[in-house]
């Protein structure tokens, strides 16, 4: 059913703040009861003004409010992905880069001569070396094989590896002699001669120097994947660093600030943090503006399962070598000093935990850290993916200001071969969910776009309460005591996304919070998993502003 009103209003970021729209709806959501009112939302400017029942709706309005009746349609407070790498998803959506996969590194080098060439590379992303088998790498000479002329770089689908053929070596000037050190992550090498494959911070030192001539048409990439992410009910997005160690983290506020004006969502920034501090002190109080902050810092504890970069605390089930436990890509008692040293500062600190190792580390520093230095309130440290957890760990995650971000979608990303990564038993009891929610931890979840392409929050409240891929398969779903409930999935992209990044004035339909607002097709609550497929986002207001409707 469309929006039923005489005048909708668009906006590219620009807005008469003078306007008033009264949006009227059976089901309206309320975050802290977890269920719907039928009821009138009041917006004036760029904030909600008014929320009440439908029998409370106000009459003297000003003439120039606009009255949109949306029926038996959903509204929701706008959808927040509290952990994307927006950057490379700009890049991605703009086609810039192209996805590629296979299940064997012959298959995914033959995709290579239909990637397009931009700015003088070829690049792609979405492989992972897990799907070739375990500790089997790829390397130069399978892409030399398809394209010996252009240089090529092929980003694994977790954006913990690359893959580069010999001109692409040669073009970065990269020798045994000139790896970066004193970072985390390996330059492959086989018989003394590097194989062009590269991992963690050692990767991203040079997917980001291939990427720095992108920046220049930023503009553009950036409004126009914003206006993507609207398409989504996004309004409010979380950029968290790619790197805790490379010299660039692919983390730019300089690029949001000069979109600011147009852009169509708010960004929260997340850079690495870092021992010296003065660049990250300078940046936090440059960007404080309600479309484009610093929200805190970003580490990284521990790699990926699929390379054995995961730390676990027991050996992997197919080891690489004895003893074989993945490894910390920070030494554990500097991560615990910078855990405290953000914490002084009052910054939030994010840190990606794979590992059950890196988890348990980590919450346990976040405590140490809480007793010493405590947040403001409304601010909150973050652990992102846990998904390697022990359940005995379960008692340590509901802590003062600290919040679990979580991506539903991952339960998908190569769950064939979770087994034969970690073993059954820990395969059994990965991505916890529930039991996160049944411990009294928040949860919030975000999609790490472009580990994983074009999933909505829609797609991620699906995963988690159906646990499948959209075809239905597995049948008995993933890990299926893990399920959660529509409701809870719904404030864990709204209300609780919002306190992943310690957001205090979005994430909620309540007076005074700014006006960012996400329309579905009809009330989802009571839908089945295969109804929950068949929602739409029909429209979507950012600061006051439709910035989204459907045709």
């Amino acid at each position: 059913m469309p929006l039923n009103s005489t005048t909708i209003f668009f906006s590219n970021g620009s807005w008469d703040y003078k306007m008033h729209i009264l949006l009227k709806s059976s089901y309206i959501f309320d975050t802290e009861r977890k269920t719907t009112f039928a009821g009138f939302i009041l917006i004036e400017g760029t904030r909600i003004k008014d929320v009440g029942p439908l029998d409370a709706t106000p009459t003297n309005l000003p003439a120039e409010t606009t009255i949109i009746d949306c029926h038996d349609q959903m509204i929701i407070p706008g959808f927040i992905d509290a952990h994307i790498h927006f950057y490379l998803s700009a890049l991605l959506h703009a086609g810039h880069l192209t996805h590629v996969t296979g299940t064997t590194e012959e298959a995914v080098a033959q995709q290579v001569p239909q990637i397009p060439v931009t700015h003088g590379w070829k690049i792609g992303i979405g492989w992972f070396s897990s799907d070739f088998g375990q500790q089997v790498y790829p390397t130069k000479a399978t892409i030399d094989h398809y394209c010996d002329e252009v240089p090529v770089m092929l980003i694994s689908g977790d954006a913990h590896s690359i893959w580069l053929n010999s001109k692409g070596m040669e073009t970065l000037e990269i020798t045994t002699d000139s790896v970066p050190t004193g970072i985390s992550g390996e330059a492959l090498m086989e018989d003394g001669e590097l194989t062009g494959c590269f991992l963690e911070a050692v990767a991203i030192n040079y997917l980001a120097e291939v990427l720095q001539s992108f920046q220049a048409n930023s503009h553009s990439t950036y409004l126009s994947y914003m206006k993507q992410l609207n398409r989504y009910g996004i309004t409010t997005i979380g950029d968290v660093a790619l790197t805790g160690e490379s010299w660039d983290d692919l983390i730019y506020p300089e690029l949001y600030q000069k979109v600011a004006e147009k852009a169509t969502l708010r960004a929260v920034f997340y850079p690495a943090m870092r021992t010296e501090i003065e660049h990250l002190t300078d940046i936090y109080q440059n960007y404080r503006s309600e479309k484009v902050q610093m929200g805190g810092v970003k580490q990284f504890f521990d790699g990926v399962t699929s390379t054995h970069t995961a730390l676990l605390k027991s050996e992997y089930e197919t080891p690489y070598f004895t003893g074989d436990i993945g490894m910390p890509l920070i030494a554990i008692e500097k991560m615990r000093q910078l855990i405290f040293l953000a914490n002084q500062q009052d910054w939030p600190m994010r840190i990606h935990t794979i590992g059950d190792q890196a988890i348990h580390q980590a919450l346990s520093f976040f405590n140490e850290s809480h007793a010493r230095s405590p947040l403001s309130a409304g601010k909150n440290n973050t652990l992102e993916h846990l998904e390697v957890m022990d359940p005995a760990d379960l008692s340590l995650v509901a802590q003062d200001n600290l919040v679990l971000s979580v991506q539903p979608s991952h339960l998908l990303v190569g769950y064939e071969t979770l087994d034969e990564e970690v073993g059954p038993q820990r395969a059994s009891q990965m991505f916890p969910f529930q039991s996160f929610l049944a411990h009294d931890a928040v949860v919030a979840f975000g999609t790490d776009s472009p580990v994983v392409i074009d999933v909505s929050p829609l797609d991620s409240i699906y995963y988690a309460v159906a646990r499948k891929e959209k075809n239905g398969s597995p049948v008995e779903g993933l890990m299926p005591s893990e399920v959660m409930n529509v409701a809870d999935a719904l404030v864990a992209h709204t209300a609780d996304a919002a306190r992943a990044l310690s957001r205090q004035d979005i994430g909620l339909i309540k007076v005074g919070q700014l006006a960012d607002l996400c329309i579905l097709s009809k009330n989802i609550l009571p839908l089945s998993e295969k109804e929950l497929l068949e929602v739409e986002v029909t429209a979507t207001i950012f600061n006051g502003a439709f910035v989204y409707q459907k045709d």
